[in-house]
């Protein structure tokens, strides 16, 4: 199942989505930051988001991050995806 983060923007918060073969799903609403939402704007996929280098150069984007797999695990699970 491939699976892709998404994010939309509203006023002053960024909402993440976890999209898959099998539809989008919520995954969590932090406040809008410009670093996360240039990263995350075209949409990252799950192999991306392992593959990150680029820690402590942003910190609010390196937090983001690693609660990022919490809660797909959490999602996939809550809608038996698992």
């Amino acid at each position: 199942m491939r699976k892709t983060i998404t994010i939309v923007k509203e006023e002053k918060k960024l909402n993440f989505y976890l999209k898959t073969d099998r539809g989008r799903f919520y995954l969590f609403t932090q406040p809008f930051s410009k670093g996360v939402y240039q990263y995350f704007s075209a949409g990252k996929s799950e192999r991306e988001l392992l593959a990150y280098k680029k820690w402590n150069k942003n910190p609010r984007l390196d937090k983001t991050i690693e609660k990022i797999p919490l809660y797909i695990h959490y999602v996939l699970k809550e809608e038996n995806l698992l």
